[in-house]
This record gives structure tokens, sequence and C-alpha cells, in this order.
């Protein structure tokens, strides 16, 4: 499952290709479970225990911990720009961001306590939740979904209930393309393992998932001209970049979150105003060949995911209860939760973001 990218690969944009196709890779319940008895054991950390462990006075930046859900990229310049510009230093926090992965454990190391804070997708907190992690959304930076599938113009498919005939390369057991799968929208489709850009480019009657911050870019870079088509459009809309917690650190550590929740939200809208300090210090950070112009493809396309057209600045990481009790129901007729186990007002809380804007 952990596959990561050889220096063997190629140029940056192929390192890059390769990185990006293991998006893909499924989360794993088993590991789920075991950091849950890990945690249930008194094994692992305590954030409270830590604090009141550290030598430092009460003026002293207090060290905290947050997981990424993928390698460092445009979909966390916020969260880097908050630690960058000095947000979270200005609210008493030292932050480390750890970069995530093929099957980041971010669930695991927060139900353990090694972490704070991470960041994942509003489907994948779900999901965490369905396995027993009792993980809590407290800001969502991006308002749509970024998930969407790549056709070649010269197709001629112009939406997602045009995809008969063509081959699909996708992350097979993901809930987007089961939602798809659902609604007769693959019927008459190859699905296939996803195998990066090359294939897609080699191939005109190809398709292939994606996030349209990234793989229209490399599609592009790679001499194709592509039709981009948001899953968000037919009403499949998780939150994306979720800034997440655990139950225990909300009841236990309210100030601390209310800081990280303060920080990452002024990161965010500094990152949309200007990404260009936050994409270079992004830029060394990312070893899987990451290029200035796809980051700053990538920031560009995020202004209208986290800011969609008519919402103003105030309402940045805003949740609602209707949108996240629609995607409890779409997993429930996916069964992929039960809706008696994952109740609405469990998976996320609006109180910190609410208060960051007041």
């Amino acid at each position: 499952m952990n596959v990561w990218y050889s220096s063997r690969s190629g140029g940056s944009l192929e390192r890059l290709a390769v990185a990006e196709s293991q998006r893909t890779v499924a989360r794993s319940p088993m590991l789920i479970m075991v950091a849950m008895l890990l945690a249930s054991s008194g094994c692992g950390g305590d954030p409270a225990q830590r604090e009141s462990g550290q030598s430092a006075g009460r003026d002293a930046a207090r060290p905290t911990t947050m997981m990424l859900n993928w390698f460092p990229e445009a979909e966390h310049g916020g969260f880097y720009a908050a630690e960058l510009l000095g947000f979270c230093r200005e609210r008493g926090l030292e932050l480390e961001i750890r970069p995530g992965g093929p099957a980041a454990p971010v669930a695991q190391e927060l139900v353990t306590g090694r972490i704070e804070f991470a960041v994942a997708n509003a489907d994948d907190v779900l999901l965490y939740r369905q396995q027993g992690a009792p993980v809590v959304a407290l800001l969502a930076a991006m308002q749509e979904s970024p998930r969407c599938i790549l056709v070649h113009e010269e197709s001629g498919v112009e939406s997602l209930q045009e995809l008969r005939g063509l081959t699909l390369q996708a992350g097979a057991g993901r809930p987007y393309l089961l939602f798809l799968q659902a609604r007769g929208l693959l019927d008459g489709v190859q699905v296939v393992p996803y195998s990066g850009v090359a294939r897609f480019v080699a191939d005109p009657r190809s398709a292939m998932q994606g996030y349209t911050f990234s793989e229209p870019f490399l599609a592009q870079q790679a001499g194709a001209h592509v039709r981009v088509l948001k899953v968000a459009e037919l009403g499949f809309n998780p939150y994306a970049s979720c800034l997440i917690t655990t139950e225990r650190m909300i009841a236990s550590q309210p100030e601390l979150v209310q800081a990280m929740v303060d920080a990452c939200r002024r990161g965010w809208l500094a990152y949309l105003d200007d990404p260009q300090a936050t994409n270079l210090h992004i830029l060394k950070l990312n070893e899987q060949g990451m290029t200035l112009d796809a980051l700053t493809f990538g920031a560009r396309e995020l202004r209208n995911l986290c800011l969609p057209e008519g919402m103003p600045r105030e309402q940045f990481g805003r949740m609602t209860r209707q949108r996240w009790q629609t995607l409890i129901d779409q997993f429930a007729e996916l069964k992929l939760v039960d809706p008696q186990k994952v109740a609405v007002d469990s998976v996320f809380d609006t109180r910190f973001i609410a208060a960051a804007t007041e």
C-alpha cells in the first residue's frame, strides 16, 4: 500500500505524476481499529499531559502538531501560510506540520494522541467515524469538492452523463466512484486502475480521475487538451482540506482548538490573496517533483473552491448541518456508513470557526 516515488522516475513532472497517482490508495479500516485499541489501552501520548510536562513558561509558544493527508501541495497552502507568516506564533502556537502520503495514518495519529490536529476531506471524516475514530471537522478550507473526471476535448464528451464507451482510470472503492456507479453513470464504461497521466494522454478515448487543482495541469503540460468534469455538479460535494481534531481535544483544550482555528483561517485568507511566498516554502518541502508552476496553477484554482462566487470572505471555512447531513445520507445509500452510528452533529463543530469570524 505504501508505494513511494523513486528517484528513477524521471523528470520533476513525471515524478509528480507518479506521486499524484498514489492519492487513490484506500485507507485501511483495520489500521483505524488497531489505533483505537492502542488508544483505549493507554498507548500513545496524551496532548494535555505533554503540555503540562513542558518546561516553557506561560508566554512561550505551545508546541502543536498537525498531519497532512497528502504530500505538501497547494491544497495545504493556508495551513503552511499560518505557520510561515507568523499567525500561529501570534496565537501562542509553535506549529509542526508533518507531511502525509499514500495511506497517511491521519486518524490513527489523532486517536492515539500523537498529534493534535490533521487535515482530511469530509468523505474521509465520515469513514473514520464509521470505523470508530471520534474525529471532528473544525474548518473546511474548500467549500467545493475538487474531485473531477478529465476527458479529452476531442472525445466530444461534455458531461458526466456521456462517459459511455470510455476507459476510466480510477481508484477502486472511492465513494465518488460508487456514487457515479449507483446513478448508472458508469454503465458502458471500462474502469481500470489509476496509472497516471501518460496513459491518459496516449488514448483520446480514455478518462482519468483527478483534482481540479492538480491533474488538469499535469495533463496539459504533457500535451493533452482536456475538459474538466466536476463531480460536485452532480450533488456529491464533500468539503475538502478540513482541519480536524478529536472529541477529547475539544473537550479538554478548547482554547488550543480556538487558537489553531484562528491561525489557520488567517493563513488561508492570506494564501488566497497572495500565495507566492508560501508556494516557495512548499516547493522546498515537497520531494515528489513539485514545480512552482504547478503550485501557482493549484493556488489559482483553489480561490474558487475555497470562496465560491458570491461567498463573502467572512464566511471562509464555514460548514453547514445540511451539507453534512446530505453527505451522510449519500454514504448511507451507498452502504458506506450506518446513519445510526455516524450522527450529523458528531462529525463537525462550527463553534470555533464562528468565534474566529466575530
